[in-house]
């Protein structure tokens, strides 16, 4: 009987501070990302935040370079071009209702359109621009595709920059960014589709 009322004073005395322990454990989870806070959740797919600023980075020729989302417009790469009307080139930008949320679920082979610094329109047709180092150059295919990449072909005489494969829209944004900070090679840039200015 006695270890009976000891048991149960013992376990009296633990339950306060188990509890008072799951209540200090529940404190020190992270709290869930707010969105409306900067830099808080990314797009699926891409360590780049989803966060109403839509910003995002890509690097140009070693310096990184910022880019917000023009929610209004996407670009099709998947679809043919949208038909021209007299002298206007085809495209495949689309305007866009859903406008930023409805960017997270964006169909296979499309991209949001990017404004630049400039205000310039831009969007990820796929692939990456991959400049090599110059020890790399003689192996070029190989040294690519042991870094699990599928070369292209070069878009240089010497053989410097090469394209490699990736798919249209945020994928290619992503994996630009990881080759270049990987320091595996000089950079790697994403291969933008840019609306051509007629003359």
């Amino acid at each position: 009987m006695m270890q009976a009322v000891i048991l149960v004073l013992v376990l009296a005395g633990l339950v306060p501070a188990a509890v008072s322990n799951a209540a200090d454990d529940r404190q020190a989870l992270p709290r869930k990302p707010d969105a409306a806070l900067p830099g808080k959740g990314a797009m699926p797919g891409t360590g780049q935040p989803t966060n109403g600023s839509g910003r995002f980075h890509w690097y140009e020729n070693g310096e990184i370079r910022t880019l917000r989302v023009d929610p209004a417009w996407i670009a099709d790469f998947a679809s043919p071009p949208t038909a021209s009307t007299r002298g206007k080139a085809r495209t495949p930008l689309k305007r866009f209702i859903g406008g930023e949320k409805a960017l997270e679920s964006l169909p296979a082979g499309a991209s949001p359109v990017f404004r630049d610094e400039n205000g310039a329109a831009r969007a990820l047709a796929g692939g990456v621009v991959v400049r090599l180092r110059d020890a790399d150059v003689p192996r070029a295919r190989s040294h690519l595709a042991d870094a699990g990449l599928v070369p292209v072909r070069p878009i240089d005489p010497e053989g410097r920059n090469w394209l490699v494969q990736s798919p249209p829209g945020l994928p290619s944004l992503e994996l630009a960014n990881q080759l270049h900070e990987s320091g595996r090679f000089e950079s790697a840039t994403p291969d933008w589709w840019r609306p051509r200015a007629l003359k």
